[in-house]
């Protein structure tokens, strides 16, 4: 028996547990992923080969465009209105009511709305300062291309449904709004709550969120920022994956060094800086799943040297044959001195949990849940499997 048969049906779950995920785990697990190959048909499929960085500011009248098109409408037929909600302003059409704040973040600020045309709720995402440099304007240029390559209903990834401004002219474009599929929760926020995830839910959740990557990996795309308040949850336990402001095109050639939140950051990052692929994605789904089983984050490095040693003492220090091959010199030296440290036990770190006298695990996973585990955090990105292998 191999590690992948954790993430398929349990035949020995009993009914209840089942029930309580409030869809069969059976149908979950034995439904055929949705993934498809690369979307061409978008408003960007031209724009798509193009690498991002060789956006510029004088893009903005091409991208002030193409938000127009989307919208389906000229700003002259639309009622505009500004309210206040949380700590920024937001001008929209007056379809979108009853704001409430969701979150905000460095390059966007999130809230629930509304839509009267429709009847359901929806997520406006309103980028903060879009153009205030070129490193700005990249970043929403590269977003929103990458959310209309990737919008397909059934793949675990965050719907765009439309992107607006209010500013009909170009000359005076400076705001633009992504309205998005609304999700309950964040998964940090379930996590937060501090009740053990059953084996049985930690199953459904990986599963997605491994089945969501698949399709994001398919299409060429990184999401390099894979974390819990990137990950929505429905009340369903439907899981989205959200937030594509650090995606990126995979290549053969440099990446940017500065990518993820450091707790959930691949070692290659560190150790490579610039040269990494789709496996850091794959890191990061190892980090998720074991602060699944803890409830708290499994690396929680306050600067990058002492993320490293926190990995260190989890995974034990690589050799240096892999460190020769896998590492840029500086980085290979500075390891090779430090104290060897051996690789913690992943069974009583991650394995089953039993209260007194009891049979039944209240937290953990199975030997298979430990073994696809150790894959995830391989040290050596050649030897983690792909969204694909892990499924």
């Amino acid at each position: 028996m191999n590690e992948q048969t954790f993430l398929r049906p349990n035949t020995t779950v009993s009914e209840p547990s089942r029930t309580s995920l409030k869809t069969s785990l059976d149908t979950r697990m034995t439904t055929k992923p949705s993934v498809s190959k690369r979307i061409k048909n978008c408003l960007f499929c031209g724009l798509y080969q193009q690498r991002s960085d060789s956006l510029t500011l004088g893009s903005r009248p091409k991208l002030h465009s193409k938000i127009i098109q989307m919208a389906g409408e000229s700003s002259d037929s639309v009622e505009w209105y500004t309210a206040e909600c949380g700590t920024s302003q937001y001008t929209l059409p007056k379809r979108y009511q009853e704001l409430s704040p969701i979150g905000q973040g460095a390059f966007g600020a999130v809230i629930r709305t509304v839509d009267v045309v429709t009847g359901k709720d929806v997520a406006i995402k309103k980028m903060l300062r879009p153009f205030q440099s070129e490193t700005h304007a990249k970043r929403t240029y590269r977003e929103l291309k990458l959310l209309m390559h990737l919008n397909h209903r059934d793949a675990q990834v965050v719907q765009l449904y439309n992107a607006f401004t209010p500013e009909k002219n170009v000359n005076d474009f400076q705001t633009i709004y992504f309205v998005l599929n609304f999700v309950d929760y964040d998964l940090s926020k379930v996590i937060k709550r501090g009740k053990p995830f059953t084996e049985d839910h930690i199953k459904l959740l990986i599963y997605s969120l491994l089945r969501g990557l698949k399709f994001i990996h398919s299409a060429g795309v990184i999401h390099r920022d894979l974390k819990p308040t990137n990950i929505g949850i429905s009340q369903n336990s439907d899981l989205t994956i959200l937030d594509f402001g650090l995606a990126r095109v995979a290549t053969n050639g440099l990446q940017t060094g500065y990518v993820a939140t450091r707790w959930w950051r691949a070692p290659e990052v560190f150790i490579n800086w610039e040269r990494y692929d789709e496996k850091v994605d794959i890191w990061s789904v190892g980090c998720i799943m074991a602060e699944l089983i803890l409830l708290k984050p499994l690396f929680a490095g306050t600067d990058h040297i002492d993320q490293l040693t926190k990995i260190f003492d989890i995974v034990g220090t690589p050799n240096l044959a892999t460190l020769d091959e896998v590492c840029e010199p500086y980085a290979r030296d500075y390891i090779h001195k430090l104290p060897t440290k051996p690789k913690q036990d992943y069974k009583k770190l991650f394995g089953y949990k039993y209260e007194s006298g009891s049979r039944i695990p209240i937290s953990g996973v199975s030997p298979q849940g430990i073994s696809l585990l150790d894959r995830l955090l391989s040290f050596d990105h050649r030897t983690r499997p792909t969204a694909q292998e892990a499924l």
